[in-house]
């Protein structure tokens, strides 16, 4: 690991701990958790059969939050709940992430997987009036696959985050650089020895490598 990239992860994990370490926030990393196991442990138990409509309290429940901040999406709920998660074919499209999700070791083969579910893509393919939910379907992969991507769901932010670690995200898929990013989070973990952190810390440092730059001045 290069010396700037472990002294950017080790500032950005530090300003996790301390933030998550507020009264005020105390509460966000269990929450976080416990969202991620209810929705994970109703995935398990699901019968394919089913409609994914079920998942649906989920994707932008409040503790959803907690997992990643909606920020000023939350102008394009509307749009996320009554158009976008009601399309036959973005159902049929959870459903194969479900299945993913259900059936595949979740290591780097799955993230080829997940991408050509295209899920991002149907975006374009339906007409919405106030604004694509763009951060709330990053936000639903992110929600089924914790354990492979970081907490980031802009793009933008995203984008900004690789490139302060040498990853080149131009013109590639969403969950690919979600990937990458996140090994180079999970080899900062494995050789700082915090493996015992949990998914939600270990998921959301990269969150804070743009704040950990300013600090740093980098």
């Amino acid at each position: 690991m290069q010396k700037d990239n472990k002294m950017l992860l080790h500032k950005a994990y530090e300003k996790l701990k301390n933030e998550l370490s507020y009264p005020e926030n105390q509460h966000i990393e269990q929450s976080a958790l416990q969202l991620l196991e209810e929705l994970h442990q109703e995935i398990l138990n699901w019968n394919n059969n089913e409609s994914v409509s079920k998942f649906e309290k989920y994707w932008t429940a409040s503790e959803a939050n907690d997992v990643s901040k909606e920020g000023n999406a939350k102008s394009t709920r509307f749009e996320f709940n009554n158009l976008f998660l009601k399309d036959h074919d973005v159902q049929n499209k959870i459903q194969s992430l479900l299945l993913l999700r259900l059936q595949e070791p979740l290591d780097y083969r799955l993230i080829s997987k997940i991408a050509d579910v295209k899920l991002i893509d149907q975006l374009n393919r339906i007409s919405f009036e106030n604004g694509r939910p763009l951060l709330y379907v990053h936000r639903l992969e992110i929600m089924i696959f914790p354990q492979l991507f970081t907490t980031i769901a802009d793009r933008n932010k995203l984008d900004k985050t690789a490139k302060l670690l040498g990853i080149k995200s131009d013109k590639v898929a969403f969950e690919r650089v979600q990937y990458q990013v996140r090994e180079k989070v999970n080899d900062f973990i494995y050789r700082e020895g915090l493996s015992r952190e949990s998914e939600f810390v270990k998921s959301a440092i990269a969150w804070w490598l743009l704040e950990a730059t300013k600090e740093l001045k980098m």
